[in-house]
């Protein structure tokens, strides 16, 4: 490959995003930020189910990772607590955000940035490993703040991960 088709291809997928949408990902279209951040938190958590099936392990730590990050930023944008150019630009803005408002407690919300410091990090940019057993317990506790954060929610009927099951 050359520099040149490098060139186009940044071209056109620059087209693409530039160009208005025709076929929208199953579920993410809608108008309202609350409900597309929630969405987008479920179809993460379906991806990362079929991933971990399929033996993807570093996929599945990232996507439960920010399935946690767009549920949390759901219930903020939902609560009215943030508006959608507000939501927070770090991930442990986003867990001190969620501990601010009442969403977690401080201390789960320093466990959180914790465990995204010391091993989403390390997991995905180092040389930390993913294991089919730490895949796992990530997607479990993904699947737990989404259920968690939903079952306190007026919108929760919104959520794809009950029509998925």
């Amino acid at each position: 490959m050359s520099s040149t088709q490098i060139e186009q291809l940044i071209a056109d997928a620059q087209a693409a995003f530039d160009q208005c949408p025709t076929k929208i990902e199953f579920g993410l279209d809608t108008k309202d930020a609350a409900v597309l951040q929630l969405r987008k938190g479920c179809r993460l958590l379906a991806g990362a189910e079929a991933l971990r099936e399929e033996g993807y392990y570093m996929l599945v730590i990232e996507a439960s990772f920010v399935a946690i990050e767009r549920t949390v930023e759901f219930r903020l944008l939902e609560r009215g607590t943030l508006e959608p150019d507000d939501l927070p630009g770090t991930h442990p803005g986003v867990y001190r955000e969620a501990a601010t408002v009442g969403i977690f407690s401080e201390a789960t919300a320093e466990d959180l940035t914790d465990l995204w410091r010391d091993h989403r990090a390390k997991t995905y940019y180092q040389d930390g490993l993913a294991t089919a057993h730490r895949a796992e317990k990530m997607y479990a506790l993904a699947f737990e703040i989404h259920r968690f954060v939903t079952g306190r929610s007026s919108q929760s009927h919104e959520c794809l991960c009950s029509r998925n099951r």
